[in-house]
């Protein structure tokens, strides 16, 4: 009974659910649609395949892509808690990804963005367990910049259905 009272205010202001099986799935079968370019080192490698397994349910590029996403990841350090001794004790991981869109038909951008993320670790005597923190930081903030790409292409092609319709 809460749900529904809840429910019906969002039914009247337009609300719809961006995953929803509407327009013939449009918005999930243009993720599916997608291959990712990225730079050939770790980071954009884990980038690409973070991304192309959510836009997809295998988790591969479609042998002729309708669009192409362009990324271009930038990382950066900044030291947060710094001892007397000059020591870092604390570091941030912050990447910024700039993003287009690019239709392969026309080979236009029809969309630019960026994404940011950041996440902190914590450094100690360990050299190892510093690389290890530094890259367990980074699959996570490519983990979050996967998943805010993703949301930000699927309402960009739900804008498009709904343009459309």
């Amino acid at each position: 009974m809460m749900l529904l009272a809840f429910a019906m205010p969002l039914a009247a202001c337009g609300f719809t659910p961006l995953y929803a099986e509407r327009n013939d799935g449009a918005v999930v079968a243009d993720l599916a649609g997608l291959d990712v370019s990225a730079p050939d080192d770790r980071l954009g490698r884990e980038l690409k395949y973070n991304l192309l397994d959510l836009l997809s349910s295998s988790g591969n590029p479609p042998a002729s892509p309708a669009y192409l996403v362009e990324l271009a990841p930038i990382i950066y350090n900044e030291d947060l808690a710094i001892e007397p001794d000059a020591d870092v004790t604390r570091k941030n991981l912050v990447m910024v990804v700039p993003f287009r869109l690019i239709d392969t038909a026309t080979n236009k951008t029809v969309l630019r963005s960026t994404s940011r993320s950041r996440s902190s670790y914590n450094r100690v005597s360990s050299e190892f367990a510093n690389i290890v923190a530094a890259q367990n930081a980074e699959s996570r903030i490519a983990r979050a910049i996967a998943s805010d790409i993703k949301l930000q292409l699927s309402i960009y092609f739900d804008r498009v259905a709904s343009a459309g319709s």
